[in-house]
């Protein structure tokens, strides 16, 4: 009978759970030691507290510019990131837009070329187009424009011959073309119930999901020497294995995360991490905050509070250390369906077992990736 060695199995057990232990805080450690970009935040203004938030997290932002219906709050906007990001490299830099509002005038395209021309000189890195092509502008029949409406292929092409980036939040989440439900004093509502311009629930005259995303696709297509960056994950972020079939077909294709880490987090976990494994050298952080000491109001900019910078920097702090432990460790991280501030509501219902990825993963993720898909995002850095 051969003879049992329990003592050789409890040393190995011993020195796996050890290795495993010390693992886990050495990823932690080195994500927090390499430098990041966060792609996809909204900073209305340059703030002493986020500076310093920025160098103890040795992270950089890149601010983005949107709201062509909104004139005020666009102009608002490029004004305030161009300033700020020129001022202060090391944190900021920046991604421009274009107003849509005088969009049916014969001299707007060439307006706004030499707009976008005048943005490149002074550092932005970028442009953006937001869901209101697509789900809010309307030509003369009123029917809805969508992205690859021949009007902005002069625009696209300028972008493309500059060596500029498009980032695009084209689209909503599915949820969007789906029921939504009101808001109560447990339970916000989604996102819909709040914003009702961009439900399409129930509306069959309205585009569908799969017709707005299908004119992305034929942007992307027409454009293979555009670098077409897909912002929240793409729209897609339902199912890594719908992003997954762009990034195939088209090269030019990137995405950020940009808030929905919590759709990555619903999905299986051995599909997700193969998929980030897969594509490391087309995903980029990013997180949707906002921040700063001066914001818009819907009319004009004002001071923020004490409370709101306060609030405010608990949200950061929290966020971005949520992500890194679901990116960086095999936690078991406690979640909730809806995050208000720096707390889930309804409290944490499960666990989300973190992604581990690999350090080199991690790396392109955080930052080589941005550097890549955004040339010149790294100045002063």
């Amino acid at each position: 009978m051969k003879k049992e060695h329990p003592y050789l199995f409890i040393w190995f057990l011993s020195i796996f759970l050890f290795i495993s232990f010390q693992m886990l805080p050495a990823q932690m450690d080195y994500l927090k030691s390499i430098k990041k970009i966060d792609v996809h935040t909204h900073i209305d203004n340059d703030a002493r507290f986020l500076r310093e938030f920025l160098d103890d997290y040795n992270m950089k932002v890149v601010t983005l510019c949107t709201g062509g219906l909104d004139t005020a709050r666009l102009n608002f906007r490029m004004k305030g990131a161009r300033r700020f990001a020129n001022k202060q490299p090391r944190y900021y830099a920046w991604v421009t837009s274009f107003e849509l509002v005088n969009r049916n005038d014969p001299d707007w395209t060439e307006n706004i070329i030499q707009q976008l021309k005048d943005d490149f000189a002074h550092g932005a890195v970028g442009v953006k187009i937001w869901k209101e092509i697509g789900m809010g502008i309307k030509d003369a029949e009123g029917n809805y424009i969508q992205v690859d409406d021949p009007m902005f292929e002069p625009i696209f092409k300028f972008i493309s011959d500059q060596g500029k980036t498009l980032i695009a939040h084209i689209g909503e989440p599915i949820q969007a073309w789906m029921p939504t439900y009101p808001i109560s004093k447990d339970r916000p509502g989604v996102y819909w119930a709040k914003h009702p311009q961009f439900s399409f629930w129930d509306k069959p005259d309205l585009p569908s999901f799969s017709e707005i995303m299908a004119a992305r696709d034929h942007i992307i297509a027409r454009n293979p020497n555009l670098r077409f960056v897909g912002a929240h994950l793409g729209s897609l972020e339902f199912d890594v294995n719908e992003i997954e079939k762009r990034l195939e077909k088209y090269p030019n294709f990137a995405v950020e995360i940009g808030g929905r880490m919590r759709y990555l987090m619903w999905q299986a976990r051995g599909k997700v991490r193969e998929f980030f494994i897969k594509y490391q050298d087309r995903i980029m952080y990013g997180t949707d905050l906002a921040a700063g000491d001066f914001r818009w109001d819907g009319k004009k900019g004002r001071k923020s509070s004490e409370k709101e910078i306060e609030k405010n920097l608990q949200r950061l702090h929290y966020r971005h250390n949520l992500f890194f432990r679901y990116l960086a460790t095999d936690d078991e991280i406690p979640w909730g369906n809806y995050i208000i501030g720096d707390h889930a509501l309804p409290e944490p219902t499960y666990t989300v077992k973190g992604l581990a990825l690999p350090k080199e993963v991690l790396k392109k993720i955080f930052y080589d990736n941005a550097v890549k898909w955004f040339p010149g995002v790294e100045k002063n850095y």
